[in-house]
């Protein structure tokens, strides 16, 4: 049961109480040492005083996830302005997740009951190798992750046209960006994501945008990460775990121009490339284009080049062939005409020699036919005037028909006989006629040959032709006498 001598305390007797207890923490009442990732609330323009929060997390050394514990400060104006100097001299800055060492004490700010930190200072020495072991322990990690080299090894298009560009809207790096791209005849399509490079919101809106880019990876060929100048210690942003993280995942190559390429940030390490300023980025991709460009070029004319070659070398084959197929048909036409000559030639000396022999078979064979026919005719007078001397007349009379008969059909037969025989030779003779009319010298003549004659014999060879010699040329409508001059052979 409690005691009904416990004191009685107004809200506000407890909190002063509470606060002198507080205010008693550290040694002769000195400010003590508080590290914590930086988590801002919000900012009061008015006096120029700084709200935020300081945050640990289960990783002690990353803050990822939600923080296990909170604790509420400010930094009056008196501080700020002197605490904000000192993280500069270390390139730092005061931005979300900066994870720093700073003086202060407890106090309780009594219209909210609210416990919260006041900050007095800031002990940068410690914060700077917080700073730097925090940087080291993410590149290792990243390593670790296999995430780290992720960017750096994407391949950049050969012809890098659309360009995703992260930067603060209405930025210098923005206009001297574009206008730079803008001066170069090449269409280049410039698609904005706008973000905080600076200032307290670096940390959330870079992976947002990064996040939001890798939803369109296929829309775009490079994204450029622009910062104009600006200071110094708000690239302590870009090495902080949210925008490296981002660039380092980016499912397309990251160019970052955050103004201070020889800065050590890691941004600039995980990224595709990293370059001084916007414009450089303009230049480079520009430059890119154009190489592309004029190697397109030159490959076009080398290949042009050697097409015509080819069509030249295909064309040179061709005349040739032309002129190699043209030689070789004069030639056998040349052999042809030749081998008609001397057939026709030869035939026609056959054919005269055959007429002459038909001729004469023929007159053989009437010859012969005629005195068989007369023969047989005698020959049957001798047998009846014979039987006539021996026989009686009258029975000579009975019997006269039967011989006349007999002798009429035997000499119908005769001649039917000799007719067969000379029609089937005066076939015969018509159809060597009709040959040797085809192959008659004078038709072979008429189609434009000549004969040539050495010393009144055919020369049917160029061998039996001498240069200088004398040779008699027969045309289809006459002769000539010439000079041979030369002589050559066709193989």
């Amino acid at each position: 049961m409690l005691s009904s001598e416990i004191g009685t305390y107004s809200v506000g007797s407890l909190l002063d109480t509470s606060k002198a207890l507080l205010s008693s923490l550290g040694s002769s009442r000195e400010p003590f040492r508080v590290e914590g990732f930086v988590s801002f609330n919000a900012t009061t323009a008015k006096y120029d005083q700084m709200y935020l929060s300081l945050c640990q997390y289960a990783d002690r050394n990353s803050p990822v996830g939600k923080p296990i514990a909170k604790l509420d400060a400010v930094i009056f104006q008196s501080q700020l302005k002197s605490i904000k100097a000192s993280l500069a001299t270390a390139q730092m800055a005061l931005v979300p997740d900066l994870r720093a060492v700073f003086f202060g004490h407890i106090d309780i700010y009594k219209p909210f009951g609210k416990l919260q930190l006041v900050i007095v200072g800031v002990d940068i020495e410690r914060t700077r190798q917080i700073a730097e072991g925090a940087k080291d322990l993410l590149r290792r990690r990243l390593k670790e992750e296999g995430i780290f080299d992720l960017n750096r090894g994407l391949n950049a298009p050969l012809v890098p046209l659309r360009i995703a560009l992260v930067t603060s809207r209405g930025s210098a790096a923005e206009s001297d960006f574009v206008t730079r791209l803008d001066r170069t005849h090449y269409k280049f399509l410039v698609t904005p994501f706008y973000v905080n490079t600076s200032g307290q919101n670096v940390a959330f809106s870079i992976p947002e945008a990064m996040a939001r880019i890798n939803e369109r990876s296929h829309d775009f060929d490079i994204v450029v990460l622009a910062r104009g100048g600006g200071d110094h210690v708000d690239l302590a942003s870009f090495s902080l775990e949210g925008p490296t993280r981002s660039v380092a995942t980016c499912k397309v190559p990251v160019w970052a121009a955050i103004g201070h390429s020889t800065d050590d940030v890691l941004v600039n390490e995980v990224s595709n490339k990293a370059l001084s300023n916007p414009n450089d980025a303009a230049s480079e991709l520009n430059r890119m284009v154009f190489t592309f460009h004029l190697r397109l070029k030159e490959a076009v004319s080398n290949a042009n080049s050697f097409a015509q070659e080819r069509i030249e070398i295909a064309r040179s084959a061709l005349v040739t062939q032309k002129y190699m197929v043209f030689a070789g048909a004069s030639r056998q036409l040349g052999g042809h005409k030749q081998a008609i000559s001397r057939a026709g030639w030869n035939l026609g000396v056959v054919a005269w020699d055959s007429i002459g022999e038909i001729s004469k078979l023929v007159a053989s064979v009437g010859e012969r036919v005629a005195l068989g026919r007369d023969d047989l005719l005698r020959h049957s007078r001798t047998l009846l005037e014979g039987a006539s001397s021996q026989l009686d007349w009258n029975l000579v009379e009975r019997m006269v028909d039967d011989p006349k008969k007999a002798l009429a059909r035997l000499d119908r037969d005769l001649l039917y006989a000799s007719s067969s025989s000379i029609e089937r030779f005066r076939s015969q003779l018509l159809s060597s006629t009709l040959l040797l009319n085809s192959i008659d010298p004078k038709s072979i003549l008429a189609l434009g040959y000549a004969i040539v004659e050495v010393e009144g014999k055919v020369a049917n060879e160029i061998s039996k032709i001498r240069a200088k010699g004398k040779v008699t040329v027969t045309m289809k409508d006459g002769k000539f006498n010439a000079t041979v001059s030369s002589v050559s052979s066709i193989n």
